[in-house]
């Protein structure tokens, strides 16, 4: 049998983060993410036509620096947090809610890989332009340990959002810590090229996202490509001794635990959803009975102050990662402050009147977007319940 082993390129590493570029802090961010939303707005219909964002654009989010808000800085990156991932993802998203989508992944992704070992740290982050896309439920036999790593066979994975701009994909597979155990919770990097397309994302919304499936048939991972799950949370990590890869970077960022804020940012496509719909709205010069417009926007306010708070609470806690009740409260806002958005943006629909049906109106795809947005498991409040009392 042979097995497979992807090489990387050969590119130009990163400048050093003290290099003449400085980093921009979260204000700086969030102005470049607000100063893209006009020619977002102007493409968002040709992107959803072609269901794909448009390369120029995903260009545009690289020279900003907007996948880069988690990266740390030591690699290249901005070194911000989960606050600056979500306000940059809302304002894009006020342009178009796939490209904020793809922010939110493929930029969500940086601060997962920046805790894999050295070698695959070095492998994604030191490449100019080497995106990662995400599915954390590849569906398949649990890998099998072999001496190149671990083996992985008829694989499939779905909603895999930015994989057409991605290098990579970092998936979650069930595995053997060791020969023997168990299979648990893992996260692999998989080379793009190592997998086959499936052209199945034809959907009511987020169209843009080529958010399609893939298959893997055979391929081994080597084993610096690969964490257990629990690796992505503080608490189990082992400092920043290098041991068996857990070695988390330094910053606030670092401090979040994906279990309580990894889907954070897309709330931020929700939020910005929310908020374009009522501009749409006051543009038209339409207020309709059952849209009080300010009270509306006063919602969205209210969502984003909301997680903001969330995250101060998690930053501040004397538990790495916040406490089990600090985590829940956090995932419950997550799902409470999108479904709110999509609230927002379903009243705003229905009082802009019968032209919004037309696919020509761009209220209908901020419609059609944020409904499938908030298909996310993520904002399903029946699955978060009541915080635990630990």
């Amino acid at each position: 049998m042979t097995y497979t082993s992807h090489q990387p390129r050969t590119a130009t590493a990163r400048p050093p983060a003290d290099g003449h570029r400085p980093s921009p802090g979260r204000a700086e961010a969030v102005a470049a993410a607000r100063a893209l939303v006009p020619l977002l707005a102007e493409r968002a219909g040709d992107a959803e036509r072609k269901r794909a964002v448009h390369a120029d654009t995903v260009r545009l989010l690289d020279e900003a620096r907007l996948f880069d808000v988690l990266t740390p800085r030591a690699w290249g990156g901005l070194g911000l947090g989960f606050d600056t991932a979500l306000l940059t993802t809302a304002e894009l998203s006020r342009g178009c809610a796939s490209t904020g989508w793809l922010r939110a992944v493929l930029g969500g992704n940086t601060w997962a890989v920046a805790q894999l070992p050295q070698p695959a740290r070095a492998e994604v982050l030191a490449v100019p332009g080497s995106r990662t896309a995400l599915q954390l439920r590849v569906a398949g036999p649990p890998a099998r340990r072999v001496a190149e790593g671990y083996l992985l066979r008829d694989m499939r994975g779905r909603f895999c959002s930015g994989i057409d701009h991605a290098r990579w994909i970092l998936a979650g597979i069930a595995a053997p810590p060791e020969p023997g155990a168990d299979p648990e919770p893992h996260v692999m990097l998989i080379p793009v090229d190592e997998t086959a397309p499936v052209d199945d994302w034809h959907t009511s919304g987020l169209r843009a996202t080529g958010s399609r499936s893939f298959t893997v048939a055979e391929t081994v991972v080597p084993a610096h490509r690969v964490l257990p799950l629990a690796g992505l949370d503080p608490a189990c990590s082992s400092g920043h001794d290098g041991r068996d890869g857990h070695d988390r970077p330094a910053g606030p960022a670092f401090r979040m635990a994906f279990t309580a804020v990894g889907t954070l940012p897309l709330a931020g496509v929700l939020l910005g959803s929310a908020r374009a719909a009522l501009d749409a709205l006051v543009e038209r010069g339409r207020i309709a009975a059952g849209a009080d417009v300010p009270a509306l926007y006063a919602r969205a306010d209210a969502a984003e102050a909301l997680l903001l708070a969330g995250l101060d609470r998690l930053a501040s806690s004397d538990t790495p990662g916040g406490t089990p009740r600090e985590r829940a409260g956090v995932r419950r806002d997550i799902a409470w402050a999108g479904t709110d958005c999509r609230r927002i943006v379903n009243t705003v629909f229905e009082a802009a009147g019968s032209g919004a049906i037309y696919d020509s109106d761009p209220m209908q795809r901020i419609w059609r977007d944020a409904n499938a947005a908030a298909q996310h498991p993520t904002f399903d409040l029946t699955r978060w319940g009541p915080p635990s009392s630990a």
